[in-house]
């Protein structure tokens, strides 16, 4: 049998309560469940705040807050407080059965989660065991175990903060719902790490293994190999080839999958693709909480796995030719696959900008995305996020989470391109907006790491110079489709042209079949393009996951007529 978790050491859940009439069906659930591994402190909602200050006066931790109402008796935000105290931290009113229904509730939960005070709500026990009410905490307590990394401290990577390599490994580590811990070469962490591996750092990051193994500077694919994921190409043809990861390939790989076909998914990155970057999606259907893009790109993984799925972690298509049996695609490394069919959903990168002095940054200060993965090392930090979109928004709520202060840097107006909930959210959580402004440059007046950058007024053309740590830039986007055979019709961006939409920009010269094309079909038979790499797609988790599972249809159509 294990043994009780030190008391000193135990996370807190804190529970507000109104009044002494709901204290016990709460209580006694929590205590009877959770009691041995977490500490369950129970106030009135008017010594809430105060008891969040001294936990965190105490070096406490809270992983979850439950507050029948969000003020205290001087009417601070208890919600509000937790989340500044205690970022990683789940938050959620506690209501009873019915009172949704009831105009005055609904109107302060719509409120709440609006400012982001609240993840969502959690209602009372009704029974003893209620276990809707234990999946709603455990559901919280797991996501807080996440956000902190306290699944694992096994694995961790020994590395300078201002080295990009270091970046890059905890950035695919996390992608991967790998738990790890980073630690600077000179840090205690660091020495301790390096002593108990008897192995001495000598300017590239290593990586320790649970077993003890360390890994000295290794590249994406030594490094998910360690972690059991596979690598390997196929001996023989497949029926389909995924070309890419994110939520349009992971849905096609599914369905395709789960309907017999023998389908190999290759992703040069991450599993999820930008969608695997995104803090919180709030407005993916069936989430009511939201979701974070990694853990749904995980789950989608996970589902197309079970399901038969091969896939081919860190390797990168960089050429397809159209062969009479089907496709071959060259692979980085000098390797085939062969194909009888191809569906392209590779998906798009932020588009650069000329950063002058801020080049070297880039990586390790400077990123390229709304990585969640670098958040919680902006804790206190001054932050910048260049960027209108969505992406942006979602980048800026995350890292005002940790951050001591975070700017959204726009040329022109919100409005023009992100969701109202987000600009609602931003200006709840005290996001400053720079409107009418680019990045002109920055550096370093100390040594090695960010400490400003420069913007200049569109309107004016002044410089002026900021305090900055990190810059993340989320800005326009350009579609991997270099690589692909020059039979494929594409627009003059790149993006790729489907369905009759070949017919109607190539014409019959753009299209070698008697038949029509098939939907999302390009003008060569049997490849096909879903998500962002394709031209006149809606940028939605949604449309992407929807045409994943809808070209599937047409694949099978396509190896019908050619079997």
């Amino acid at each position: 049998m294990s043994a009780v978790t030190d008391p000193a050491e135990r996370p807190i859940i804190l529970v507000a309560l109104a009044s002494d009439e709901t204290r016990e069906p709460v209580v006694s659930e929590l205590e009877h469940r959770y009691s041995r591994d977490y500490e369950i402190t129970v106030v009135s909602t008017a010594d809430a705040v105060d008891r969040l200050k001294r936990a965190a006066a105490a070096q406490s931790q809270v992983a979850l807050v439950l507050a029948e109402s969000p003020t205290s008796a001087d009417k601070q935000s208890i919600f509000a407080e937790a989340r500044r105290l205690f970022p990683e931290g789940k938050r959620s009113l506690l209501i009873g059965w019915g009172e949704w229904a009831e105009p005055a509730t609904a109107h302060l939960l719509f409120e709440l989660m609006a400012a982001g005070h609240i993840d969502y709500y959690v209602l009372r026990p009704g029974r003893s065991p209620d276990e809707s009410f234990h999946r709603a905490v455990t559901e919280y307590l797991r996501d807080w175990q996440v956000a902190v990394g306290k699944r694992s401290r096994d694995i961790t990577v020994v590395g300078e903060d201002a080295q990009l390599r270091t970046h890059e490994i905890a950035r695919l580590l996390a992608r991967g719902s790998v738990p790890f811990a980073t630690a600077e070469p000179e840090s205690d962490a660091g020495r301790d790490v390096l002593a108990g591996a008897a192995v001495r750092y000598d300017g590239v990051p290593l990586v320790r293994l649970a077993d003890g193994e360390v890994l000295r500077d290794p590249d994406n694919a030594e490094l998910l190999r360690a972690f059991g994921l596979n690598t390997d190409l196929p001996d023989g043809p497949v029926d389909l080839a995924v070309v890419g990861a994110g939520p349009s390939g992971l849905a096609a790989a599914v369905y395709a999958a789960s309907e017999g076909l023998s389908v190999l998914v290759l992703e040069r990155d991450a599993i999820g693709g930008q969608c695997g970057t995104s803090s919180l999606i709030r407005n993916y259907l069936g989430f009511s909480r939201g979701i974070s893009g990694a853990e749904l790109s995980q789950r989608a993984y996970q589902q197309a796995w079970v399901f038969g799925a091969q896939f081919a972690h860190s390797r990168e298509a960089v050429g397809m030719t159209v062969t009479e049996s089907g496709f071959q695609l060259e692979v980085a490394g000098e390797q085939q696959v062969q194909a009888r069919s191809v569906l392209l959903a590779s998906g798009v990168t932020y588009r650069t900008l000329p950063l002058g002095d801020l080049t070297p940054y880039v990586g390790s200060a400077v990123f390229y995305g709304a990585s969640a993965v670098e958040a919680r090392a902006q804790k206190g930090r001054t932050v910048h996020v260049v960027g209108g979109g969505n992406s942006a928004g979602q980048a800026a709520l995350h890292l005002a989470r940790y951050a001591q202060s975070v700017t959204l840097v726009v040329r022109r107006s919100l409005a023009e391109s992100m969701s109202k909930y987000l600009i609602d959210q931003l200006d709840a959580a005290g996001v400053q907006i720079e409107m009418g402004v680019k990045l002109a440059g920055g550096g370093s007046s100390t040594g090695d790491r960010l400490d400003h950058i420069v913007l200049q007024n569109l309107h004016t053309g002044a410089e002026s110079t900021v305090p900055s740590e990190a810059v993340f830039i989320t800005i326009g986007a350009r579609p991997h489709t270099d690589w692909i055979a020059d039979e494929v019709l594409r627009d003059q961006w790149g993006y790729v042209i489907t369905g009759g939409d070949v017919l109607a920009e190539g014409g019959r010269r753009a299209w070698p079949s008697e038949r029509q094309p098939h939907p999302l079909e390009t003008s060569v038979p049997g490849c096909f393009a879903v998500g962002d790499v394709r031209r006149g797609s809606v940028k939605r988790v949604a449309s992407a996951v929807g045409e994943g599972s809808v070209v599937v249809s047409s694949v099978h159509a396509f190896l019908a007529g050619t079997a």
